[in-house]
């Protein structure tokens, strides 16, 4: 064997298995050390990718450049760590989330493309992903702090989840109320669905329409409206009022939980489909709202 064979294979153990950068001031930083990619966030990233693991630990995943630029901007003081792929920290946006980070008093830590793939929900990373601790519901009692409550009866599908939070929240509203038994908000397709709109909104959970109901009744608001596919009011008609009350969307499958007959609205449909899908027909009860001007003209009022 040559000298140069030998030199080359001395080299190669020398070698670190995956180059870990720990941060990006400091690129060679062992991966262990306080700071880094240490075995301990490993794990809580891979417990935190499941609902079983997010509940137990409290921790929830933000993947993508658009999602955890929001997280951080509405949620920084609850980020545990955020981390690049290498292959990130070429990219423009990666000056700004690191500077949000920096905000929140954490470091961004580095890890090699092959090593973040591994980790990613997605199957094409964006090269960023945080683990936040998750935010207790408002301390407060329960108001209507918008001009109506949007309350979310058992929503199944994650994308609808985040599909009608991010609607919810482009129509203006502060707060969304869901029923247990729903598909969990901060999962990651929900998160990838919201666009963010999750760290803006307050979300409470209630047990079920019935406590939503009394709590209506205590605040002396009105009527508790639930979509239905028909049988129901016209959402375009006078007898439409959600002021006050509360719009319930409800199951994908099921529908609303027993509706009372008073409480029904309906979208028209001279089609003949036999339902919208929910993320369809928030959008178009939660704009309708708009072009009242039950939402956007309250906004300063609301927020004061």
């Amino acid at each position: 064997m040559t000298a140069q064979a030998t030199q080359k294979q001395k080299a190669a153990k020398e070698l670190p298995h995956s180059k870990t950068v720990s941060s990006l001031s400091n690129p060679l930083a062992n991966p262990l050390e306080s700071g880094g990619f240490t075995r301990s966030r490993q794990q809580q990233v891979r417990q935190a990718a499941g609902r079983h693991g997010r509940k137990k630990l409290g921790l929830f995943l933000v993947e993508g450049v658009r999602c955890c630029g929001e997280a951080l901007r509405w949620r920084g003081d609850h980020l545990k760590f955020l981390l690049f792929s290498s292959g990130f920290t070429d990219r423009p946006e990666q000056a700004a989330l690191a500077a949000l980070a920096r905000a929140a008093g954490h470091e961004p830590v580095v890890v090699a493309d092959a090593e973040f793939a591994k980790h990613a929900a997605t199957e094409n990373p964006q090269g960023v992903l945080a683990l936040f601790r998750a935010w207790p519901e408002p301390d407060a009692r329960p108001v209507l702090r918008d001009p109506f409550a949007l309350v979310l009866d058992r929503i199944a599908e994650p994308g609808n989840m985040g599909t009608i939070l991010r609607t919810a929240w482009g129509a203006g509203l502060h707060e969304v109320w869901l029923t247990a038994g729903g598909a969990d908000p901060f999962g990651a397709k929900a998160i990838r669905a919201g666009m963010g709109a999750q760290f803006a909104l307050a979300l409470r959970e209630f047990p079920d329409l019935a406590a939503i109901r009394q709590l209506l009744a205590q605040l002396g608001g009105g009527r508790l409206w639930c979509a239905t596919p028909a049988a129901g009011v016209d959402c375009f008609s006078d007898a439409y009022e959600v002021r006050g009350g509360a719009l319930v969307i409800g199951n994908e499958a099921e529908g609303v939980r027993d509706p009372r007959p008073e409480e029904r609205v309906t979208i028209p449909m001279p089609g003949p489909a036999e339902s919208l899908n929910a993320a369809q027909a928030a959008t178009i009860l939660l704009f309708d709202a708009v072009r009242r001007g039950v939402l956007g003209n309250n906004l300063l009022k609301c927020c004061s």
